[in-house]
């Protein structure tokens, strides 16, 4: 009797394991899976150096992180504006370009991540006979394949005179 009740808390114990073992296995497997990421950039927006600037005078960095699937950020010709930072109170008229260099060897094609830092040198106020204005500032990337990424904007920033 003792010897039967041994044998079946060994067997018991061997299934229990087996099972954890299996259900470990599977659960280290999804964690190894990753989504593949996307030809089209992705942007995030870091930090802001400043929430008020003086007009005319001080300049305002945007940093940014980035990631893209096919590597083709960037443009080895400097008159291509793959960076555009918009002042939303007039998205038509304050359209700002930058150009951005490759970030990959030409013809490669590699995931890439990475941060980039924009400045804006300084800005204005549209009504010259106010003491302040607020806009907050809107920011995109194009890959050589013409993909815009998704657009990022900032809080808002007080330009004062």
């Amino acid at each position: 009797m003792i010897k039967n009740l041994t044998l079946l808390s060994f067997l018991i114990l061997t299934l229990t394991l087996a099972s954890c073992t299996k259900q470990l296995d599977d659960k280290f497997e999804d964690n190894n899976q990753q989504d593949p990421i996307s030809e089209t950039p992705a942007i995030e927006l870091l930090s802001v150096s400043t929430n008020e600037v003086t007009a005319y005078e001080e300049s305002i960095t945007f940093k940014i992180s980035y990631v893209d699937g096919d590597g083709d950020l960037g443009t080895s010709d400097p008159d291509v504006h793959s960076i555009e930072l918009i002042d939303n109170r007039d998205a038509d008229l304050f359209v700002f370009g930058y150009h951005l260099s490759p970030r990959t060897p030409e013809g490669s094609s590699l995931t890439i991540q990475g941060e980039l830092d924009i400045v804006l040198d300084n800005t204005i106020l549209l009504d010259e006979t106010s003491t302040s204005e607020t806009t907050t500032f809107s920011i995109r990337i194009k890959d050589e394949a013409g993909n815009w990424s998704n657009v990022v904007e900032t809080e808002e920033v007080k330009i004062i005179n």
